[in-house]
């Protein structure tokens, strides 16, 4: 929280929160803002086409990163690369590990290891 403008702080005041962030109007925007400006202090730059896609490019590879309110997918050619980003976003934010996607927005992703060998996904 920020001390409203032109409100003067002073020691050992105490401020008392009426309304807590979540359910206010600007408290989806404080929240991309902020996930905006790590992501690209990573290095990642934001689709124009889509400001929810942030992708990067590493060592030749794209990686993508796709935002739903506050759901994380990672794609990239490279394992290793996904596993630096995660590391990377747990200094920024309190994140949770899911391992592989299996559902995203109500579609089911499936991937068997035969799949994996050809770069094959179906969703359904």
């Amino acid at each position: 929280m920020k001390i409203p403008l032109r409100v003067e702080a002073k020691d050992r005041h105490v401020w008392l929160l009426h309304k807590a962030l979540y359910g206010l109007k600007q408290a989806s925007r404080e929240w991309y803002l902020n996930l905006k400006g790590q992501l690209e202090g990573l290095g990642f730059k934001r689709s124009d086409a889509d400001h929810g896609v942030f992708t990067k490019i590493i060592d030749g590879k794209l990686l993508v990163i796709a935002i739903y309110v506050d759901d994380f997918l990672l794609f990239s050619g490279k394992i290793d690369d996904i596993i630096v980003i995660k590391g990377e976003l747990s200094k920024c934010f309190k994140i949770k590990d899911l391992g592989e996607a299996k559902w995203i927005l109500q579609m089911k992703i499936e991937r068997t290891d035969m799949d994996r060998d050809v770069r094959k996904l179906t969703i359904s």
